[in-house]
């Protein structure tokens, strides 16, 4: 039996995951829900699950400062909601990431890889891959290329309002309402835009940071948000396992 233990600030968030483990993986047994950093500190080694599941964005700061202080040499995969350059730090050094809100199949790869790799030294790779997220580089697009019969134009990514995925398609709307389709999944746009501009609000949207006209809260924690142009469908709730995330991308 694997023990886990999962480090997240959203109840909500924490209680899907503990489902979906349930779901996917019968060997896996949660021994603790931490809440933040200081607690985090004082529980991990009382508690020494074999494997950690970790949000990045905790209230009270980078969840990478617990291991750093505590020395933490067991696995850790990391959760993300908006941090698309953790994805090449992951890949690169075999310790690997779940994207809000968390897919069923990722979670599963991301297990057997754990599962696979009983005896690599994880204490060297989580310096590693620490170091990597905490050193921003500009890699990401600038224009986004779209193919009009034989015409191409070329969209800034300061133009662009957000991208969203209806009827199996994905679309890039401008901040002056022209719509286009575009080629690729939501999943690999979100790798190439840069998260100081751009958040994933749930499922089915990449928002700019330009293209918000208005931010409302609700009761129950709920956020809503009205976009320039408004799509089809009017307001986007911001997913409840990302408020936190959305709330710090506002904010930075």
């Amino acid at each position: 039996m694997i023990t886990a233990v999962i480090i997240e600030d959203e109840k909500y968030a924490a209680e899907f995951l503990v489902t979906l483990l349930a779901d996917v993986a019968k060997d896996v047994t949660v021994v603790g829900i931490i809440e933040n950093i200081a607690d985090a500190v004082q529980q991990l080694p009382i508690l020494n699950p074999d494997l950690i599941l970790a949000d990045i964005h905790l209230e009270d700061g980078l969840s990478f400062s617990i291991f750093e202080k505590i020395q933490w040499q067991k696995p850790v995969i990391f959760i993300t909601a908006y941090d698309a350059y953790a994805i090449r730090a992951f890949k690169a050094n075999g310790i690997d990431y779940l994207l809000k809100p968390c897919d069923e199949d990722e979670l599963q790869q991301a297990l057997q890889k754990f599962r696979s790799a009983a005896q690599v030294n994880y204490s060297y790779q989580l310096k590693e891959v620490i170091q990597q997220l905490t050193t921003k580089t500009n890699t990401y697009k600038e224009r986004f290329a779209i193919t009009l019969g034989s015409r191409i134009v070329s969209i800034p990514v300061q133009q662009i309002a957000y991208f969203y995925f209806s009827n199996r398609t994905t679309y890039l709307v401008t901040l002056d309402g022209k719509k286009y389709p575009y080629q690729e999944s939501l999943d690999s746009l979100y790798l190439l835009l840069s998260p100081s501009s751009f958040f994933r609000v749930n499922r089915n949207y990449i928002i700019n940071h330009a293209g918000i006209e208005k931010i409302e809260s609700h009761a129950g924690r709920n956020i809503t948000v009205l976009l320039q142009p408004a799509p089809a469908e009017g307001i986007i709730a911001v997913s409840k396992d990302r408020i936190t995330e959305f709330k710090l991308w506002l904010d930075s």
